[in-house]
């Protein structure tokens, strides 16, 4: 993934002064594995009571270079949210639960927005006050969650001058080395291959030549794998 989580920052002339999220989210990177729900917990960094509102949208192409966010129907969705709406204490913390809600044949990338909006007495306040011209920043924080399938299967190949994921999993890869028999150039780099995606060796393929690659999947946490490959 290009970018594993982030933090959104937009200026805005709204009519009342906005709500603002001074939050953190832990963790900014989690996993739905098969029909395992998992969790998020968010942190107040503020005095006041805030209230949070969620959104999910689908990552295409992710850490591809079309990489973008769509908007997705609840019923298509992979996952869910709950609860979708919250009051945040000063200084509390609250945890968000992330549901499966269908399977997917192929791990599928999601992020989880969390947004300060304006409570019921801070609309009340506003539709009294009127008109009052302010500018504030809102803050609206995003955490990247990863959907799994429940049988997925590693399967990579060398493909010309590429590198293709041919399985269902995605591939967090941390080297490519050009080997000749027990000589390897190692090549570093951090870069997710998602299910159906290819990416360039860095280095041109020679003949007799094999592929050392090492990587890491997203149901195995900091686990490195090893797999030699021939073109």
């Amino acid at each position: 993934m290009k970018i594993p989580a982030v933090v959104l920052l937009s200026l805005s002339l709204l009519l009342v002064a906005p709500a603002h999220a001074n939050l953190t989210v832990h963790p900014m990177r989690a996993a739905v594995d098969g029909k395992r729900s998992t969790q998020i917990r968010i942190y107040s960094q503020s005095t006041q009571p805030q209230y949070i509102q969620t959104s999910v949208r689908r990552i295409v192409d992710a850490a591809g270079e079309q990489e973008h966010e769509v908007d997705v129907d609840p019923s298509e969705a992979a996952i869910a949210v709950t609860p979708g709406k919250f009051a945040l204490a000063g200084g509390g913390n609250r945890l968000i639960r992330v549901i499966p809600l269908q399977p997917v044949q192929a791990e599928t990338a999601y992020r989880v927005y969390f947004e300060g909006v304006r409570g019921p007495d801070e609309r009340d306040q506003a539709a009294g006050e009127g008109a009052q011209a302010s500018v504030g920043v809102n803050l609206v924080w995003g955490a990247l969650v990863n959907v799994l399938p429940v049988d997925g299967t590693v399967d990579v190949r060398v493909q010309g001058d590429q590198l293709r994921n041919a399985g269902t999993l995605r591939l967090g890869i941390t080297s490519i080395a050009d080997c000749d028999g027990s000589q390897c150039t190692a090549h570093d780099l951090s870069r997710s291959l998602y299910p159906g995606s290819a990416l360039p060796l860095p280095f041109a393929m020679q003949p007799g030549h094999t592929v050392q690659l090492r990587y890491r999947l997203t149901r195995d946490g900091h686990r490195e794998h090893v797999q030699t490959l021939t073109p």
